[in-house]
This record gives structure tokens, C-alpha cells and sequence, in this order.
């Protein structure tokens, strides 16, 4: 829930709009310059594919079609090569991380005009180059609604993973073997079977709780 780039196309699809969340995902580092253009040419034909072949769900909030797709593309060698990239249907791997964000320390306040942008023309807040040694000792955990974070993700146990330790058909077993991995999605919070919560060919009161808290 994270992602901006599948936050924004879940948000579209919750509009009931079609939408497809594109995200290539980076292996090399630096990603060399040349893989991008290959990327960019099979992203445009799979979303056009995806567009124009759209998937039907009973489920979906738009016409029964399937609320959006993610698609996931690896930024490997394979891209420049003749046959390309394999592409491949997946469903998501239920995965979980640690945190995302980190409190800045009031003594690393130096480092908010090269971590954060400026504030826009028509923002109340004050730009970035006129906080003063003061403000910057004002942020610290007592002062609430002044906390400040940088973004620094613990992805500790998602990268590098071998194939074999991952879901087969899922969306990171197929990246982590260097395909392109195609993902429906329905726009809505998942929930369990209702015979794994209630009772198997209950009634409405068997669901009432009989338990005081």
C-alpha cells in the first residue's frame, strides 16, 4: 500500500477508470542508458495489448472488467537482446517489509535542504533555505507535527531472493528469473474466506459475538 506507482492506478480504478501501474524494477546500479528505450518500446506494446484486450471479473467496479493491472518489468540485459524478455501472467506474492521511513535526528537538520525539495510558489510553508539552527533544533520526537522523516526503506528479505525461495506464478518469483511479470488486480482491501471467519452454513446470529470483552 505504499507504492505511489500502484497507489495512483488503484486510486483510478477506485474512480472506476482503467488503469495499469508500470514500474521497472532495477538490477544493475547504476541501470545502464541503453536498456531504457527497449523498455520503454515493450511497456507501450503491453499496455496497448492490455488495453485493447482487456480482462473481464465479475468482481470489478467497472463493467466487470478487471479493476487495473500492475506490470513489472526487469531492467536487464535481456532487454537488448533479439527475443527479448519473457512475459508472463502472475498473481501477487503476500510479502511484507520493515519500515519504510526514519526520524531525522535534530543534529542531521543540515542535511533537509539536500534531502527535501523546496516548497512550491503557492506553499504556507516555509522554504527549506530560510529555516534557521533554531527551527532546526525544534524538531526532535516532543515536538508533535513538527516531526520530520526522509524516506529509507528496509527492504532487508525482497531483494536478491533466489527463485526457488518464492511463490512459483508469483509476480517477485517471476521477476527474480528476469521475466516480465503481468498482474490483475482487484481494487479492494482482501479478506479471508467467510469459512475460514464464520461458521460453515451459519445464520447471520451465529456471527453475533457471544463473548464479553
Amino acid at each position: 500500500m505504499s507504492s505511489g506507482t500502484l497507489g495512483a492506478a488503484l486510486s483510478s480504478a477506485l474512480s472506476q477508470t482503467r488503469s495499469i501501474a508500470l514500474s521497472y524494477g532495477t538490477v544493475e546500479h547504476p541501470t545502464p542508458q541503453a536498456y531504457f528505450e527497449p523498455a520503454h518500446v515493450l511497456s507501450a506494446k503491453i499496455i496497448r495489448h492490455l488495453w485493447d484486450n482487456w480482462g473481464k471479473d465479475e468482481g470489478g467496479l467497472r463493467n466487470g472488467e478487471i479493476d487495473l493491472y500492475s506490470v513489472n518489468i526487469p531492467m536487464i540485459r535481456g532487454l537488448l537482446s533479439e527475443g527479448g524478455l519473457p512475459i508472463i501472467w502472475t498473481r501477487f506474492w503476500r510479502n511484507s517489509y520493515h519500515r519504510l521511513f526514519e526520524a531525522y535526528a535534530p543534529e542531521d537538520a543540515a542535511e533537509l535542504e539536500h534531502a527535501f525539495p523546496q516548497a512550491g510558489p503557492d506553499s504556507t510553508k516555509t522554504p527549506l533555505a530560510q529555516i534557521t539552527p533554531q527551527d532546526a533544533k525544534d524538531v526532535s520526537p516532543k515536538k508533535i507535527g513538527r516531526l520530520i522523516f526522509k524516506f529509507s526503506p528496509d527492504m532487508t528479505g525482497l531483494l536478491d531472493l533466489r527463485p526457488s525461495a518464492l511463490p512459483e506464478g508469483s509476480d517477485s518469483w517471476a521477476f527474480e528469473k528476469g521475466w516480465v511479470c503481468v498482474t490483475p488486480v482487484r481494487a479492494s482491501f482482501g479478506e479471508p474466506a467467510a469459512e475460514d471467519v464464520f461458521v460453515p452454513g451459519g445464520t447471520v446470529q451465529d456471527r453475533v459475538w457471544k463473548i464479553k470483552l
